[in-house]
């Protein structure tokens, strides 16, 4: 299996303590207990993965280069943004949509998953105002059955990137002070003053961590944002 993807099944229990696959594709898993027993546990009919398309809108902090907000007709890196603001942006951005669920995928004994696929770098889901926390490695899912409900629903998946973008954006733009080296000379006295960089720069180092040609690094949401169904079957 690839590192980080999805597994296939799991074990699990069911309420009066008895073994149980949790498993989101159809097959047979069998399993051998310690004691030598063989179990069967079957899966039949499950829905098939929704993806998740339509427009995103995709909004942006205050006062960090970027636009209020941008609609996106797919999901793609930041850095690939004609818009110089979202392109280098760094910070934490919010997707919305809202997706429809049918009612099948929440029928009783069965958990509705949002797989998000690919995400640079950590994102955080809620459901219909439901927070569901941190997704911080692969693979990004998150059981939301909790807040599910048939029809209409409304996603919110805020994702952070990493620092660098923005700082190879900001050396885009001219010079706020004086270097020796990689190394900052001395203390530039806008700074010292309080004020905002003259040149425009949202951020400020005192080593030159980047150039304006470094190349940027993947960000955002880049999925494909799927809907998926599990379902928890004894195991006999």
């Amino acid at each position: 299996a690839t590192f980080g993807a999805a597994p296939q099944w799991e074990t699990s229990v069911m309420a009066n303590g008895s073994p149980a696959v949790k498993i989101w594709d159809d097959g047979q898993v069998e399993l051998r207990t310690s004691a030598g027993q063989t179990l069967h546990a079957n899966a039949a009919n499950l829905p098939n993965p929704q993806t998740v398309t339509g427009d995103w809108n995709l909004s942006f902090p205050p006062n960090w280069g970027a636009p209020p907000s941008v609609t996106l007709d797919k999901l793609k890196s930041w850095t690939e943004n004609t818009n110089s603001g979202v392109r280098y942006f760094s910070g934490t951005a919010a997707y919305e949509k809202e997706i429809e669920i049918p009612a099948a995928r929440l029928s009783s004994g069965r958990e509705l998953w949002l797989d998000l696929g690919l995400v640079k770098n950590f994102a955080e889901v809620s459901l219909n105002g439901q927070d569901f926390g941190v997704l911080w490695k692969p693979p990004f899912r998150v059981n939301v059955t909790s807040a599910a409900k048939s029809g209409v629903n409304h996603l919110v998946v805020k994702v952070t990137n990493l620092w660098p973008n923005r700082l190879i954006g900001d050396e885009q733009l001219p010079p706020d002070c004086e270097w020796n080296g990689q190394q900052l000379k001395a203390w530039p006295q806008w700074l010292l003053d309080g004020k905002p960089s003259p040149t425009g720069r949202l951020t400020f180092t005192t080593w030159r961590h980047w150039r304006k040609d470094s190349p940027l690094l993947e960000s955002g949401l880049l999925g494909p944002v799927t809907l998926r169904t599990a379902e928890i079957i004894p195991a006999n």
